[in-house]
Order: C-alpha cells, then sequence, then structure tokens
C-alpha cells in the first residue's frame, strides 16, 4: 500500500490512486482527506560540473548542449509537472545555465544552489548533492543533467526509494556504475555487466539518505552520490529507456534518436527554439553582443532582441512560413523587391568599405579553407568527372579586383538565406533573421553583393534538405562525386532571383561567383555537424562549381 505525507492531516496516510486526464500520469489521493498528494516530491537537476568528456559545442555548458534545438536540460525540465519545485545545482558556467532557464522557463519555480567545490578533489555528484541538502528536505528526486529517460511515470509521486537503471552492452559497461539485483538492489559495482545505474533516484527516505551521504567517502577524487544509498532500504530498481549524453560518443548516439532539427548548429555557436523563445549561443562574446547591436540599423526588419548573457540574446518565436517553403511566385518578387526599398539603401562608402571587402571575400575565404589546403581531399583530381585543381591554384586564379570594383556600400543582412526569411501570409509582411554581425570591421555599412551572394548559395542546397540527410558525397582513389536533392521551388526562385539582378542593374557574374565561394567559406564551420560529412561535401562543391565557372567565364588572372 503507497503511503505519503499529508498536509492536511499533518501525518503519513494510505492514499488512492486514480487515473487523471493525462493517460499517461496516474494521481494520488489521500485516504482520509482526499487531498490530491500527486507531486509529491522536488526534482533536483546536478549541473555543476564542468562535464569535460563532452566538448560538442566549444564553451557551452552541457546542461545547454543541443537535442532537435533544444538544450538537454529543457528535455529534462519537461517531463516535470508545474506543479513540481525544481532544485538546480550550479557551478561551473552557472549563469548560461541560470540565464537560460530564467529566459525560457520563467513559468516554474526553480532555486539555484551555488555549488562552491565543483572542479577540485572532493567534488562530484555526491558534494553538489549535499550542497542542495538544505532545500530537499521531504522526497525527492535527483538526476544528473547528462541523462535523458523516455518513460515520464516515475515523475509523478513518490511512496518508495528507486534506482534507475538500464540496459548497457558488455563493451560499454566499464564506463558505468553498474547493477546487481532483479525487483530491489542488491549491489552497486564497477566492473562488466549489462545493467547499469543511469544517475537518476527517487529518494523516499531522505533523512536516511543525507545521514548515509554525509559520512562522505572519495573515491577517484570525487565524492560519489551513490554513498547516500547505503542508509536505505529495499531500493526498487525501475527500468529506464536511457539515453546518455556525457560524452562525445554517447551525446552522438543520443543525436541520432533525437534527430528532427530545424537548423543545424555549428561548433561554436547554437540556436534553441523552445517555450515560443529563440535563443542563439556563441562562444565569441562579441558576436552576440554586436548582433543586438547591430540590430538597429536593420530597418526594424529583425525582431525585437536582448542579451540574456555574455554570450546569448534571445527574441519571441515568430510565426510564419520560411520563404524556403514558399510556393508563390509572387511572394518571391515581393520579397527582392522588399529588400532593395527596406534593406539595401545605399549610403555612403567609409574610408575601410573596400578594406572589409577584401576581408570578407579574399582574406576570409582563404583563410577558412586553409586547415583543408593540401588535404586528402583537396588532391582530389576530379569531381563528378570534372578535373580540378588544388584549392589554392583555384582561389588564386580570381580577378578579386572585380568584386571591389562593382561592391555597393549600403545596409546589408550578411546571412540573407532563404531559411532566415520568415512570411507573414496575414499581413503579406517579411521578418528577418540571425543576420550577421558585421561585414569586415564595420556593424552599421556592408556590400549589396555579399547579401546578392548569400541568397545564391542557398537556393540550390537547401538547409532543410541537408538536415534530412538528402545530400552525399563518395570517393574512389583520386576522384569524387557529389550529388543532392534540389527544391522544385527554390530552382525556380534561382530564375527569378537571376532576372531581379539583371534587371537592377547587379552583376550575375560576381553574384555567381561570390555564391560559390560561399561554399567554400562555410565548409569548415560544419566539421562537427553529422560527423563532418556536410562540410567536406561543401568543399568539393565548391571546388567543383568554381572550376566550371571559371572555365566557363575565363576570369583567369
Amino acid at each position: 500500500m503507497k503511503r505519503a505525507f499529508c498536509p492536511s492531516c499533518q501525518t503519513y496516510v494510505r492514499v488512492v490512486d486514480d487515473w487523471g486526464p493525462n493517460p499517461k500520469h496516474m494521481l494520488y489521493y489521500c485516504r482520509e482527506c482526499d487531498t490530491e498528494l500527486s507531486y509529491n516530491f522536488k526534482f533536483c537537476i546536478l549541473a555543476a560540473g564542468k562535464g569535460t568528456r563532452n566538448n560538442d559545442v566549444k564553451g557551452l555548458h552541457k546542461a545547454l548542449l543541443p537535442l532537435e534545438n533544444k538544450p538537454i536540460i529543457s528535455h529534462i525540465v519537461d517531463k516535470l509537472d508545474k506543479k513540481i519545485e525544481i532544485v538546480i545545482a550550479v557551478g561551473y558556467k552557472s549563469e548560461q545555465i541560470k540565464a537560460y532557464m530564467n529566459e525560457v522557463h520563467s513559468d516554474r519555480k526553480i532555486t539555484y544552489v551555488d555549488v562552491d567545490n565543483y572542479d577540485k578533489t572532493g567534488s562530484g555528484p555526491g558534494y553538489s548533492l549535499l550542497s542542495c541538502k538544505d532545500e530537499l528536505q521531504e522526497p525527492f528526486i535527483f538526476t544528473s543533467v547528462d541523462t535523458i529517460v523516455e518513460e515520464d511515470i516515475a515523475f509523478n509521486f513518490i511512496s518508495e526509494n528507486w534506482l534507475g537503471v538500464s540496459k548497457v552492452s558488455l563493451d560499454e559497461s566499464m564506463n558505468y556504475c553498474l547493477v546487481r539485483g532483479s525487483k530491489y538492489l542488491d549491489q552497486l559495482y564497477y566492473g562488466t555487466g549489462n545493467r547499469a545505474y543511469v544517475g537518476m533516484a527517487g529518494i523516499y527516505d531522505y533523512k536516511d539518505f543525507w545521514s548515509s551521504l554525509e559520512n562522505k567517502e572519495i573515491v577517484k577524487d570525487e565524492y560519489q552520490v551513490i554513498h547516500g544509498f547505503d542508509g536505505l532500504d529495499n531500493i526498487k530498481l525501475i527500468d529506464f529507456t536511457w539515453h546518455d549524453t556525457g560524452n562525445n560518443k554517447a551525446y552522438y548516439d543520443t543525436k541520432e534518436v533525437f534527430n528532427k532539427e530545424i537548423v543545424a548548429n555549428k561548433s561554436d555557436e547554437a540556436i534553441f527554439i523552445d517555450k515560443n523563445k529563440v535563443v542563439k549561443y556563441f562562444d565569441d562574446q562579441n558576436r552576440a553582443r554586436i548582433r543586438v547591436e547591430r540590430s538597429k540599423y536593420l530597418n526594424g526588419n529583425v525582431p525585437n532582441v536582448k542579451q540574456i548573457d555574455d554570450n546569448m540574446y534571445s527574441y519571441d518565436y515568430i510565426n510564419g512560413q520560411l520563404l524556403s517553403e514558399v510556393l508563390d511566385e509572387s511572394v518571391l518578387n515581393r520579397f527582392l523587391d522588399f529588400c532593395q526599398t527596406n534593406l539595401w539603401d545605399e549610403t555612403y562608402a567609409h574610408d575601410q568599405f573596400l578594406d572589409d571587402c577584401k576581408d570578407m571575400y579574399e582574406v576570409k575565404t582563404k583563410e577558412r579553407v586553409l586547415t583543408l589546403k593540401g588535404t586528402k581531399l583537396d588532391r582530389i583530381k576530379k569531381i563528378n568527372g570534372v578535373e580540378v585543381e588544388p584549392i589554392e591554384d583555384l582561389l588564386n586564379k580570381i580577378d578579386w579586383q572585380r568584386f571591389y570594383n562593382n561592391s555597393i556600400p549600403s545596409y546589408f543582412h550578411g546571412d540573407l538565406q532563404p531559411e532566415n526569411i520568415i512570411y507573414d501570409s496575414d499581413n503579406d509582411k517579411f521578418m528577418l533573421i540571425d543576420w550577421r554581425e558585421g561585414f569586415g570591421h564595420n556593424i552599421e555599412v556592408g556590400d549589396v553583393y555579399y547579401d546578392l551572394a548569400k541568397i545564391y548559395h542557398a537556393l540550390l542546397i537547401n538547409g532543410s534538405s541537408i538536415l534530412d540527410g538528402h545530400y552525399n558525397y563518395k570517393v574512389i582513389g583520386d576522384e569524387a562525386y557529389v550529388d543532392f536533392y534540389a527544391k522544385s521551388n527554390l530552382i525556380y526562385f534561382m530564375n527569378i532571383f537571376k532576372q531581379f539582378c539583371i534587371d537592377k542593374g547587379y552583376d550575375w557574374k560576381s553574384v555567381e561567383l561570390l555564391g560559390i565561394l560561399q561554399y567554400l567559406n562555410i565548409c569548415t564551420l560544419y566539421d562537427n555537424f553529422q560527423d563532418g560529412k556536410y562540410g567536406k561535401f561543401l568543399f568539393l562543391y565548391g571546388k567543383y562549381l568554381l572550376t566550371k565557372h571559371l572555365k566557363k567565364s575565363l576570369t583567369y588572372v
């Protein structure tokens, strides 16, 4: 018979259960006075450590590593009813976690406990949990922030102590604390086996747990949480479908399951779309600050943004249709006219404008591909049957001066691709998102051709198709083959776009060549995306198009 503390009766009572409106959740009531006793616990998330085994996004705390454009900690919190109070143990980069949670989960009651020792001898999950003792003087569930489980039935009531477990392969078992027992825990141990403790547990007899945990025992310089279990009897084992994110391999495996990304993340930045908020993270603090500042120069065509942390800014989610999904020819035409009227206002060429053009076109391109120069991928002789030269030789054959002669100083977006344009059909309005932080050294004035090139490069290779894996490359000897799926509406948009450029007097050959160079500019930014496959594809495809363009237009120096 389940028992729980009833605040009305002021004693531990037997409970009666009943299915609530949510078929996954049982509701529990006091048998004496009918008071609802569901969610009779607090939930503690241990997020104080550095998480050095996972470095997928540079500088980002492991609690915020993205899965389907939502951080791991949000996946955990979303399993909890809003009645449940949350306690989060923070330490390393605590400001990131607090800023994100306060912005996106402001409707939750959250208490933060600052852990004074999160990376020295004696630190560890046991010490972090013990630091939360004053906030957890009642039954509670705790979990490591790098633990995700699919089931949520255990998160609406506690009537006994339990331990979360999951099956693991024999090869992986040495990485985990293992479990012996069938229905109840017999022993925790290290070695080999097929059932592991997942880093999550429900503590009903909390006083006994705290007494045991306080008899601290340090193992491998860490204060382990499992010693708290020594003071508990009859710990039930609950099997979960477990997804570990604590190290790079486990995180990549988990991303194979949580694979419905909306936007691809880069190795030094991430975008979160969560609870009608969009949060953008950059490892470089200046990028977040400057993007917020530069929103002032985009003529009201971007969302109202606010900086919530040194590395993050936020804005309200914008409802509408991505331009990449629009089929209506008139809308595509209106978008280009909108840019011409509302964005590309020609302005004065400041003293450093041409230097900025050189930095953005020649210097940046050559720096971005430097790590690939002379590699096995660069030494490939043919791509799709077309003979190609090493990337350094190809870039040296470009007439860079032509770009500078054609440049037009204006306001600019900087990453004007169809998936950064939202169309509100109800109001026939366009909203621009994810703008670049500057053009060279200037945050106000850029070159119209940079925006035109961004449109060009994203019309054939579409982001949603890439996320769905609709591209490929293969290497056979010293030859490579690339292929991808192009959306029919964007192929048609390319024709509209080309005619627009011609009608407005823009040099189409420059637009085309600068668009091709964008593939080479971004290829090394996706070295962590899909195990680097996309970046290699972009490098090969960029070399292939550049070779064809140079031969066709005879722009050899």
